[in-house]
């Protein structure tokens, strides 16, 4: 009679267990599961964020009526081609403008076309820029639904890189919401683009010595013989939306990352314990 070798159950056989791979997708399941209620979790909250400040329709912000203003026009563009030839010809020169000038460009040239009745310059004093605006903002992300930061901003001109940057230091929205700073910045840099983007006025934009408010209007001028200081170095603010972008690609790696390790792990034991054939 031969004799019966009983197989304790809870004895390691060796063998990959199903059911470790049923855990491994099970953990993997609740992982996704996981990631999805984040996407969808920070895909509303930049959305609230956004709602929280803006309004669902633009504001009407004046735009200059031109007609009548011929003379005004043709006096405002020599001020231009004459700042801009003496910047070709690398001389010393400068423009000053007061803010119904800066609004009557907005309303005559092209190249300012952008800003038609989003952005109206009420006021300046103190070294400072009022404007009205009503600004568009996508909604959410992947979205072309536009809301509208309607209100006010208060700018400080300064020179960036040898350009005029108008650093928005305030934002006096008309609905009573929480502004990111890194929202402030992005108007900021948006303000002039497309002037600094312009293959004609782009090289010229950047050719100027200061920009400064004397009084009640905006002064720049060039210096042919003017070296810029060197930049500080700009600490990086890390947005909402990229403070997401990281956050999403943390838990992927360790979601990633566990799983791998529990599929190694399993396979190393089963291949190195022994299998027993009694």
């Amino acid at each position: 009679m031969s004799e019966t070798t009983e197989v304790d159950p809870t004895k390691d056989t060796g063998k990959f267990s199903p059911f470790a791979g049923c855990s491994i997708f099970i953990i993997a399941g609740c992982l996704a599961l996981g990631m999805v209620a984040f996407t969808a979790w920070s895909y509303f909250k930049v959305k609230e964020k956004i709602e929280g400040f803006t309004l669902d329709q633009p504001k009407q912000i004046p735009l200059v009526d031109t007609q009548d203003k011929e003379s005004e026009q043709t006096a405002l563009n020599a001020k231009f081609v004459g700042f801009r030839h003496d910047i070709e010809a690398k001389n010393k020169g400068e423009m000053i403008l007061n803010a119904n000038e800066m609004n009557l460009a907005i309303a005559t040239f092209d190249i300012l076309k952008p800003h038609r009745n989003n952005f109206h310059i009420t006021e300046i004093r103190n070294n400072e820029i009022e404007a009205q605006v009503s600004y568009p903002v996508k909604s959410r992300m992947g979205s072309d639904e536009m809301r509208y930061l309607t209100g006010s901003v208060i700018i400080v001109p300064e020179l960036v890189e040898g350009g005029a940057f108008p650093r928005i230091i305030e934002i006096r929205a008309d609905k009573d919401g929480e502004i990111p700073d890194e929202f402030k910045k992005f108007i900021s840099e948006t303000l002039l683009h497309p002037i600094v983007n312009d293959k004609e006025l782009g090289p010229l934009f950047k050719s100027l010595s200061s920009v400064e408010i004397v009084g009640d209007k905006l002064m720049v001028t060039t210096d042919p013989s003017y070296i810029a200081p060197d930049a500080p170095e700009e600490k990086p603010t890390d947005s909402f939306l990229q403070k997401f972008v990281v956050g999403f690609g943390i838990v992927a790696v360790i979601f990633l990352a566990f799983v791998a390790m529990i599929i190694i792990i399993s396979r190393r034991k089963a291949k190195q314990s022994p299998t027993t054939n009694k």
